[in-house]
């Protein structure tokens, strides 16, 4: 599979592809814990000419019409379709992700960018006659040079969204795309590049945590989005506001996932399965706490076991493979030490995923594998049942009724997502206004179209402006009144 693709990382400077001259960052292959690139980060130097190259580039393509900066999304769309199994086998190859879990982040890249696409339908001054001569109108005018921090997760898909978004509004951008996985995040960047972007316009760098605070604190840089955890998501957050830009930072989470004593069991623990075990539980709106009412307890804690036995452990490459590794080996010791930390305090593992070993295929014992996992016996205050698990990891619990399971579910300082199973109306909706959460699920995963704006609350998400839907147009742009007497 390595062969296939270009597993060169670079970084993108005013049009130029070329090394950073910082350190060289080791780049592995999850699935087989080999070195398969390095990646230069980019120095101090670097990454003040993407952000010169951005600024310099900013008055020519702000004057653009809105219409002709669609064209060039236009085109980003066509090149990552045109090209959208070899993007799904680079995210698979340095992320480690299943093809088809891939293919499905390639499928959402372009779906943002045909979002965005939209934005002339919404990108609209208003205006009104005041007294007499008097008008007033509002204008949107784009903020300047925009940063985008982008997490592991999503290699392809939130470089995409960022890019279209921030690029249909008239603003440049300077993007920092995760170390760990460069490789897919570089080859997206190429073909959105390749739309025929003037210089500057699309910058990408490398490197670790000095190269994006050196972003943040770069007078030239007006906006800052990023993903990231919730503690580094609150640091970005008050960094970059204290130094008077506009921020949107979306942290962590610990979802919880309800179900009613009335629930259909068998798609619950679909559900929980599904949204708790599927990209290795790497994403934000993965649910893991499970909180099951009443006598549904037990029958559900044995769907969930026996689904899970059916989920076959290997490379994201393999043929049949449904659970793929984690993203690194520190993952992987985090995940098994907190997996041992909750069986020497009491918990019972139904399911214990350490030392897992993977299919007969492409992936090794040498892989970052962790296998489903499913606890159960612990406190809603343990610490392995509060922070974020980010891996393979679930913990059951049983409550006695429906308030108690809503204040199970909102006894986090989290608020990303929150789903319930059951087959009441009755339920769903006192549910969903009771929850604490900024995206609601009713018998499904609540993962937000991308036309829909993406909720947050809590130490999930900081700043005014959400992602997704049309609030990266509010967020990507300046209102100015302009009030004119003839």
């Amino acid at each position: 599979m390595t062969d296939q693709i270009n597993t060169t990382a670079q970084l993108l400077v005013n049009g130029e592809w070329r090394d950073g001259a910082g350190e060289a960052i080791p780049v592995f292959n999850p699935a087989t814990g080999e070195q398969i690139s390095a990646v230069h980060a980019a120095s101090e130097a670097d990454v003040d000419a993407a952000v010169a190259a951005a600024a310099d580039a900013f008055p020519e393509w702000s004057e653009l019409s809105i219409q002709r900066r669609v064209q060039y999304l236009h085109r980003m769309r066509r090149n990552i379709e045109d090209n959208k199994e070899e993007l799904a086998r680079a995210i698979t190859l340095d992320q480690g992700k299943t093809l088809d879990e891939a293919r499905g982040e390639v499928l959402r890249a372009t779906e943002f960018i045909e979002t965005a696409i939209a934005a002339p339908m919404l990108y609209h001054s208003t205006s009104g006659n005041v007294a007499g001569t008097i008008d007033a109108r509002h204008v949107r005018e784009p903020l300047g040079v925009c940063v985008a921090i982008t997490p592991f997760n999503f290699p392809v898909m939130n470089p995409s969204q960022f890019s279209a978004w921030a690029l249909v509004t008239g603003n440049t951008l300077v993007l920092k795309g995760s170390e760990q996985d460069p490789i897919a995040t570089t080859s997206v960047v190429r073909l959105i590049n390749d739309a025929g972007l003037p210089p500057g316009v699309l910058n990408l760098v490398h490197g670790r945590a000095d190269v994006a605070q050196r972003l943040i604190d770069h007078p030239d840089v007006v906006a800052v989005s990023c993903i990231t955890s919730s503690p580094v998501a609150k640091a970005i957050h008050e960094r970059a506001s204290l130094l008077g830009k506009r921020v949107q930072a979306n942290g962590g989470a610990k979802n919880p996932i309800v179900v009613a004593e009335d629930a259909d069991l068998d798609l619950a623990a679909e559900g929980v399965v599904t949204s708790a075990f599927g990209m290795a539980g790497q994403r934000c709106l993965a649910g893991t706490r499970i909180i099951a009412v009443g006598e549904v307890y037990d029958e559900l804690v044995e769907k969930v076991a026996v689904l899970s036995d059916k989920l076959v452990v290997g490379a994201g490459a393999d043929a049949g493979t449904t659970l793929g590794p984690v993203m690194s080996a520190a993952s992987r010791k985090r995940l098994e030490e907190s997996i041992a930390t909750a069986i020497a305090d009491g918990a019972t593992a139904v399911r214990d995923g350490r030392n897992v070993v993977p299919q007969a295929g492409t992936g090794t014992t040498d892989g970052y594998f962790v296998g489903p996992t499913i606890l159960t016996g612990l406190g809603l205050d343990h610490a392995v049942d509060c922070a974020e698990t980010f891996g393979p990891v679930i913990v059951i619990h049983r409550v006695e009724s429906l308030d108690e399971a809503i204040a199970a579910a909102n006894a986090t300082d989290f608020g990303n997502a929150s789903t319930i199973f059951t087959r009441s109306g009755t339920t769903a909706r006192l549910f969903e206004k009771r929850s604490r959460a900024g995206n609601v699920g009713v018998n499904t995963f609540p993962a937000p179209p991308a036309n829909f704006t993406m909720g947050g609350l809590g130490t999930s998400f900081y700043g005014d402006i959400h992602i997704c839907g049309d609030a990266p147009l509010r967020f990507y742009t300046e209102e100015k009144l302009v009030v004119s007497r003839w």
